[in-house]
């Protein structure tokens, strides 16, 4: 029973960042992330002429009331009540309420739509690596040099740092809330540094795929190097070698790097545990 008991927490943590929008329990008024896709007048008081900011196409707004609701259906009509940060960058080790400026926007003559991304969401925020090792070669190449490299080769060595959405600020940013006692605990990034659990699945799946791929290839152009030579009965270079060699990795090498970190975390002994059913699963 005691060994379950850290699997049981983190089971009731996950449960309370899941935020699936079928099971989201809102308190209050309902509220909505708004993205602009034009410029808007942001009123003092609904049907009022003093106006208090011009917004610019890609701010991000906080939609307040029943009417956030239907931004963007063909019944959105009227005044909505909206938060507009004011803030274009906190501290990152804190969790201090974010500020805003409270206005009204005219429905039909505001160009607004959903955000990509909701208040609750969780999302993992993506982190480029300004000097690592890897780009560093990449960038020295020749015909690399001097280029921006494609941004799936940054993405490939990025720190994914995984939380909330705490609210919007200036510029169209989120802010990802983490865990107190995180380092970070805020993070302020743009809708393409944000990914989804489906997002990281589906990269995880094609990074594991493509090192299957390439160390087959290496490992079968090894061995068939030796074979050609007739060098197929002794040595390192037999068929049992070339399968041990290619089940190295993902039977021994990934859980031994997995498992400092579950000394870590709880909810990274789950994610260890289904990400392990997931690799059986998938050699079987």
């Amino acid at each position: 029973m005691e060994l379950c008991q850290p699997f049981q927490a983190a089971s009731s943590t996950w449960s309370e960042w899941a935020t699936w929008a079928g099971w989201r329990q809102e308190e209050g008024p309902p509220q909505r992330i708004l993205r602009l896709t034009g410029p808007v007048k942001l009123y003092k008081e609904a049907a009022s002429e003093e106006v208090l900011q011009d917004l610019t196409s890609g701010e991000l707004l906080i939609g307040v009331g029943e009417e956030a609701l239907q931004v963007g259906s063909d019944v959105a009509n009227g005044w909505l009540f909206v938060r507009r940060p004011t803030e274009e960058s906190v501290e990152i080790m804190s969790d201090k309420p974010l500020e805003y400026q409270d206005g009204w926007i005219h429905l039909p003559d505001a160009p607004v739509e959903m955000a990509e991304h909701q208040l609750g969401d969780r999302l993992a925020g993506r982190v480029d690596v300004p000097d690592h090792p890897v780009t560093n070669v990449l960038k020295a190449l020749p015909f690399c040099r001097g280029q921006e490299l494609p941004d799936w080769i940054p993405g490939s060595v990025c720190e994914l740092h995984t939380g909330k959405v705490g609210g919007v600020l200036k510029g169209g940013r989120f802010l990802l809330q983490r865990p107190s006692g995180a380092v970070p605990e805020r993070l302020m990034l743009e809708s393409s540094m944000l990914l989804t659990r489906k997002d990281r699945r589906r990269n995880t799946a094609i990074a594991a795929a493509l090192g299957l791929v390439f160390a087959t290839v290496v490992g079968a152009s090894i061995h068939l190097r030796e074979w050609l030579r007739g060098q197929t009965q002794l040595g390192r270079k037999t068929w049992p070698q070339l399968l041990v060699w290619l089940l190295y990795a993902p039977v021994l090498v990934t859980p031994a790097t997995a498992l400092p970190l579950l000394r870590s975390c709880q909810l990274t002994r789950q994610h260890f545990l289904c990400s392990c059913c997931d690799q059986l699963a998938f050699l079987l």
